[in-house]
């Protein structure tokens, strides 16, 4: 669609878009759906945790335009259903946000093939069966972006224990380039965005782990201060952050940028 005699403003809008987004009860996925909202987007709401449609009521609360659906990423049949109640509820497809993920901590010689498996299943599966899903309706539709979290590990691994991660997320980079080409012709884009770590309930929880007797909440923030001085903008990214790169690339201002992951990491991959 071409966008040269359009304002900007409007460019910057989802009005009219339906987008789907997993990992969508608490952290980067809940402040994507939040910005996608503010943007005017119709948004599903899709996490293995019952709680999302708690998530969903206070959103709902406030006048969005929101529903919310079960899914567990590692399972193909649930991406089938979650995209094709969106398509039946709010009649069309147009953004799908991979953003589930787990990033347990095991240096490799104690990562078991279970936990290999796992990290597997939910951050590479998961993306192609999303994809995979949210395609089947965007192509015949002509229109559409796929927009995989990565991390800035599919680049460098820049902690030990994280080395299941890091390949997971290499193989999103990978996976990211491939769909681009297969689906570009048809009008459907694909790319990632790659946040440094990020203050989430994750990233607090695995930083609570590792307090080894210290007080916790002092734990976190040690952590997150020595985080934060090793950047070049010394702090450390919320979710807000990546959800605003998101909300640009998924909009018509990015509708030229398409198989690419784009760090969005405070100048991380700079140094």
């Amino acid at each position: 669609m071409s966008t040269e005699n359009r304002p900007l403003a409007e460019l910057a809008r989802l009005d009219g878009k339906v987008a789907v987004i997993t990992g969508a009860a608490q952290g980067i996925g809940l402040a994507i759906a939040k910005r996608f909202i503010e943007a005017g987007a119709t948004v599903v709401l899709a996490d293995i945790d019952d709680a999302v449609q708690e998530v969903v009521a206070g959103l709902e609360d406030s006048g969005a335009s929101v529903s919310g659906s079960k899914i567990d990423v590692a399972n193909r049949d649930d991406h089938v259903r979650v995209a094709a109640e969106a398509v039946a509820r709010h009649g069309r497809l147009d953004i799908w946000v991979n953003n589930a993920g787990i990033f347990p901590s095991a240096l490799a010689l104690d990562t078991t093939a279970d936990l290999w498996s796992r990290v597997m299943s939910i951050n590479v599966d998961g993306s192609f069966f999303g994809a995979q899903a949210a395609a089947r309706h965007m192509v015949p539709q002509g229109s559409g972006v796929i927009l995989n979290i990565g991390s800035t590990s599919g680049f460098r691994v820049g902690t030990d224990g994280r080395s299941h991660y890091g390949a997971s997320k290499a193989a999103v980079r990978g996976l990211t380039k491939g769909l681009a080409r297969e689906f570009g012709p048809s009008g459907v884009r694909v790319l990632s965005v790659a946040p440094v770590a990020t203050v989430t309930p994750g990233v607090i929880a695995g930083a609570k782990s590792r307090a080894e007797g210290q007080d916790e909440d002092a734990a976190v923030e040690q952590h997150l201060e020595s985080y934060a001085s090793k950047l070049p903008l010394r702090r450390v990214a919320t979710p807000d952050d990546i959800a605003l790169a998101v909300t640009f690339c998924v909009s018509d201002q990015a509708g030229y940028i398409t198989g690419v992951t784009i760090p969005v990491d405070g100048g991380y991959m700079a140094i």
